[in-house]
């Protein structure tokens, strides 16, 4: 009669090797939790680095545009104030009465400049071929689009030439501490052609052209120019009326400020007389 073989039972629990990587697994999770519980964040340093990404002009939908305001002399408008990227805004009086003295300053500054400009542009003769506005931190000259361009194209025309030639002369002398931020706009008429199949293609070409005049012709550095594109999606006014359509295709040239901290700082500063 054959002997029962005995079945070995095998051992209960888990295997060794889980046991093991489960152990450091959570030896792993303690050290991260110290780590991050003896880390503070400096509240100070936080704003600080937030400030910094705020107001970067053009870097994302819905980030900085210009807003019309009252005008204040000569053909001469102050803007407010900037629409910020973030929601949360550092108050003015956490920023301390030194940054509100040195916003006022610059808005000083920026007010000597723009009426430099405008009576400049007077004496050329374009007083009313270019609108100019500023803040603290930049400078915008608006120049209808029909002047500088045929329809449906991008290569300035013998008047622009002169008159982005004359536009030159001051830009150069505002450049030390300043960029130059170029933006096209059309109306909402769409164009779709081999060269240009939308608005958006159309409106970059034009600020391109604008930027190389002034780097081949006047010699500006190329490094302090970018050309944007907006197309028909930053009217100024409704595209349903052949007037409104002529104010929404322009060129924009913004004199920048390269060392601005929180544009948000012009909602509190009052008018400079």
């Amino acid at each position: 009669m054959a002997r029962k073989r005995k079945t070995e039972e095998g051992k209960s629990g888990s295997p060794a090797w889980m046991s093991t990587y489960g152990d450091l697994v959570t030896l792993l999770l303690c050290f991260f939790v110290l780590l991050f519980s003896m880390s503070s964040i400096d509240v100070a340093k936080f704003k600080a680095a937030m400030s910094s990404f705020r107001n970067q002009i053009d870097i994302m939908p819905g980030g900085t545009s210009l807003t019309d305001d009252e005008l204040i002399s000569n053909g001469i408008s102050q803007v407010n104030g900037l629409e910020t990227i973030f929601d949360n805004k550092v108050p003015l009086e956490e920023e301390g009465e030194e940054d509100a003295d040195l916003t006022k300053s610059k808005l000083e500054e920026a007010k000597k400049d723009a009426e430099e400009i405008n009576e400049y542009l007077k004496k050329e003769g374009y007083e009313n071929e270019v609108e100019v506005e500023y803040n603290s931190n930049i400078i915008k000259l608006t120049i209808e689009g029909e002047i500088l361009f045929e329809s449906g194209h991008a290569e300035l025309t013998p008047d622009a030439i002169k008159l982005v030639d004359v536009i030159s002369v001051k830009v150069k002398e505002l450049l030390a501490d300043k960029t130059i931020q170029i933006e096209g706009h059309t109306d909402n008429r769409p164009i779709n052609t081999a060269r240009y199949p939308s608005n958006w293609e159309l409106s970059q070409a034009r600020a391109i052209a604008v930027g190389y005049r002034l780097i081949k012709e006047h010699n500006i550095d190329p490094s302090k120019i970018a050309a944007t594109g907006y197309g028909e999606y930053r009217p100024l006014t409704d595209n349903s009326t052949p007037e409104g359509r002529a104010i929404n295709r322009r060129v924009e040239i913004k004199l920048v400020s390269e060392e601005y901290k929180n544009i948000d700082e012009l909602n509190e500063v009052e008018e400079v007389e």
